[in-house]
């Protein structure tokens, strides 16, 4: 009987001391970030239909022309968002002078009944 329980409080104070310490004094580093340098392929049942692309081999006067056909693209979108909004801010300029604030223009009322209007802190 007294092997058994010696046995048994021997190998509890064993667990103990291998027990798992929560109150770790070092800092964890995070984990170093995984680049992916090159794409892997994806593995099909028809990747035998595929055709190998190629990589083609342009002379500079044809990479220059395509380079300038790509620059005239982006300036021509540009050129489109910045009439929008410059249509857009002419419009709201307009609305505001002409109704100061208001979606429609206020009513005229005569000097004598003229009310102080909140919106734009004027009287009409």
């Amino acid at each position: 009987m007294r092997k058994i329980v010696l046995i048994l409080f021997v190998g509890f104070f064993a667990s103990m001391s291998f027990a798992q310490n929560t109150r770790s004094a070092e800092i964890r580093k995070p984990p170093k970030p995984q680049y992916q340098a090159a794409k892997k392929e994806k593995k099909g049942l028809f990747n035998f239909l595929k055709k190998d692309k190629k990589a083609e081999s342009k002379t500079n006067q044809e990479e220059l022309v395509a380079f300038r056909s790509r620059v005239s693209k982006a300036y021509a979108e540009n050129e489109k968002v910045e009439r929008k909004v410059w249509k857009n801010n002419r419009r709201e300029a307009k609305k505001g002078k002409k109704f100061h604030g208001h979606k429609r223009p206020p009513k005229k009322r005569p000097p004598g009944k003229q009310k102080f209007c909140k919106v734009c802190r004027i009287k009409h």
